[in-house]
């Protein structure tokens, strides 16, 4: 028998070693280190970064959103140039089998680009895939000296992060915000943007997100290379630069916290985590929804300009408080159909959704106030994506 004052003695022993266990994992995981690093230089020093200069713009063009933080780009770059390619490599598999959201997030790095360009005295010229041989150039970006012009939304390109975390149901996002928005892109006359602001819209819409992210996880090649770009390992963050963190989550403080700390969970609780996300979160509060739409949603000079003007939008709502956060479900079911020769049921309710027929869906997003700020998410830095 093991005495009272004894198995006091032994608890406490295992109070302080667990207490030194779970100190020594939340050093090593980087809970004290949140926005540190190599894996985040790159949001700390952008500006310094050879300073009007075209280097400099490709420091501003890798801040840009894209799917899964896979950064898809390479570029090159030279005096009065900067060339812009896809990255194979980092494509996300069976998520986007046709590379819509590849060119998504290739249009938000070419968006960041243009917007350094003017803001620090050069004139660009655009000219997309510029090489009818190599779909891989997506665009040369000429430049001229000359003055610096108001770009109002450079300013916001550091700063701008996708927020995952909840949003306030109690404040609407006001309607002149949802009309400024939509007037941002008005040079590109083949893409525009649906909201579904009203609660029987929202409902809708956000019951057929939650519907496609269920069929995501029941698709073992979809759910595989989802998974494949989350970062649970601080190491793994600092040496890769790249993919979904637990700190982008906007988890609540206490969460992130324990996410951190514990162990990473298998993959069907992972599932079940990102599942119950998407169904009280990301849809149970969003104020509003958006939905981008294309006159073809397979023309990557379209996904383009759809990317661009995503870019853009955020970058504006940055500056006004709101947070905006893709959520693609739907498409990349629809994607996948289309890749598989299957029974079209999500593209067939994304054409309802549309609710004409020389649109076609591009992206779902939600908008609103955050209840929590985002925090930065990590990328590589310019000399891992320049090319010679």
């Amino acid at each position: 028998m093991i005495s009272r004052r004894a198995a006091l003695r032994l608890g406490a022993g295992a109070v302080l070693v667990g207490g030194a266990g779970l100190g020594w994992r939340a050093w090593r995981q980087g809970v004290f280190s949140v926005g540190h690093g190599p894996a985040y230089d790159a949001w700390n020093t952008w500006a310094q970064s050879a300073p009007g200069s075209e280097l400099h713009l490709v420091h501003a063009a890798i801040l840009a959103a894209n799917p899964h933080n896979s950064q898809p780009w390479a570029f090159r770059v030279a005096p009065g140039r900067v060339d812009l390619f896809a990255d194979p490599a980092r494509n996300i598999g069976a998520i986007d089998p046709f590379r819509r959201e590849m060119h998504i997030g290739l249009g938000c790095a070419l968006e960041n680009l243009l917007q350094g360009a003017a803001a620090t005295g050069w004139k660009a010229t655009l000219a997309l895939f510029p090489e009818a041989g190599d779909p891989s150039h997506i665009a040369t970006v000429a430049l001229e000296r000359g003055p610096a012009v108001a770009a109002p939304l450079y300013a916001a390109i550091p700063i701008r992060h996708t927020n995952r975390g909840a949003y306030e149901m109690a404040r609407a996002v006001p309607d002149s915000a949802l009309s400024d928005l939509a007037t941002l892109g008005t040079e590109f006359d083949r893409i525009a943007v649906r909201w579904f602001a009203t609660p029987a819209a929202r409902r809708e819409l956000g019951a057929h997100i939650v519907e496609a992210a269920h069929a995501i996880v029941a698709d073992r090649d979809q759910s595989r290379d989802s998974a494949a770009w989350f970062r649970d390992s601080w190491d793994e963050i600092q040496r890769r630069r790249d993919g979904l963190t637990i700190d982008a989550q906007a988890l609540p403080e206490w969460l992130r916290l324990a996410a951190k700390v514990l162990p990473p969970p298998g993959s069907e609780q992972a599932d079940r985590v990102w599942l119950a996300a998407t169904r009280d979160v990301h849809v149970g509060t969003a104020p509003v929804f958006g939905l981008l739409v294309a006159r073809d949603a397979s023309d990557n000079a379209q996904r383009l300009e759809g990317g661009r003007l995503w870019q853009r939008m955020h970058l504006w709502a940055t500056t006004q408080g709101i947070a905006m956060h893709p959520l693609n479900q739907l498409p990349e079911r629809a994607d996948r159909e289309r890749s598989q020769g299957i029974e079209p049921k999500f593209g067939a309710v994304l054409a309802q959704l549309v609710g004409d027929g020389s649109w076609q869906a591009l992206m779902p997003f939600r908008m609103g106030y955050p209840t929590k700020q985002a925090l930065a998410s990590p990328r590589r830095n310019v000399a891992d994506v320049v090319v010679h």
